[in-house]
């Protein structure tokens, strides 16, 4: 059975492949793809960064998949020097419009301020049992550059660099995560070697 988290130490000879700097197989995605697959028509929001890797996975597993790249829009507003809050305009779903949502780790890229807003949303969004996955980095192990989470094989996930997004990081410790959170009940959550976080909440 492969390690839960591993580094990758080599690629093939080939000089322009850049190594991805981190792989580890997700332990929560499974829980949050079932969960999603127990539900009927079932709908869910990806938050970005956007990958072509992702959308073909997502697709594969629910009815309906939705994609609003806040990493990007983020990045955008910033350098229009536009404060983060209007960003959120973009999520302008209705209410109870997703059986899941996955921000990755969206959350490490706002102040506490704008988590509480997050979360707001997603709570509104969310239909009543839905679930919403994060990923937390570790301060220890954080990447210079905003990472994509690209979902492979047997839920491999590999963190590949979007170096053209320069959103500052907000490292946090697993009780700020469960207090910003709280509007949700937490169902489970895992830590990998390197410190990256996972975390599934659920909406009663």
């Amino acid at each position: 059975m492969a390690n839960p988290a591993t580094s990758i130490s080599h690629l093939a000879d080939d000089p322009d492949v850049k190594p991805e700097p981190f792989v580890f197989t997700s332990m929560i995605l499974p829980l949050f793809i079932n969960s999603l697959k127990q539900r009927q028509e079932s709908q869910m929001l990806d938050v970005g960064p956007v990958c072509s890797e992702n959308i073909n996975f997502f697709a594969r597993q629910v009815k309906r998949l939705y994609v609003c790249d806040m990493f990007l829009r983020l990045e955008q507003d910033r350098r229009k020097d536009i404060a983060p809050n209007r960003a959120w305009q973009h999520l302008d779903y209705p209410p109870e419009s997703f059986d899941g949502i996955i921000l990755w780790d969206l959350g490490d890229r706002l102040d506490n301020k704008d988590v509480t807003r997050m979360v707001e949303l997603c709570h509104t969004m969310v239909k009543p049992m839905g679930m919403v996955m994060i990923s937390v980095l570790s301060e220890q192990e954080v990447m210079p550059a905003v990472n994509s989470f690209v979902i492979r094989d047997d839920f491999q996930v590999h963190l590949r660099p979007q170096p053209h997004l320069n959103l500052h990081f907000h490292g946090r410790q697993n009780r700020d995560v469960l207090a910003l959170f709280s509007p949700f009940t937490s169902v489970k959550s895992f830590i990998y070697r390197n410190g990256l976080r996972e975390f599934l909440f659920q909406r009663d």
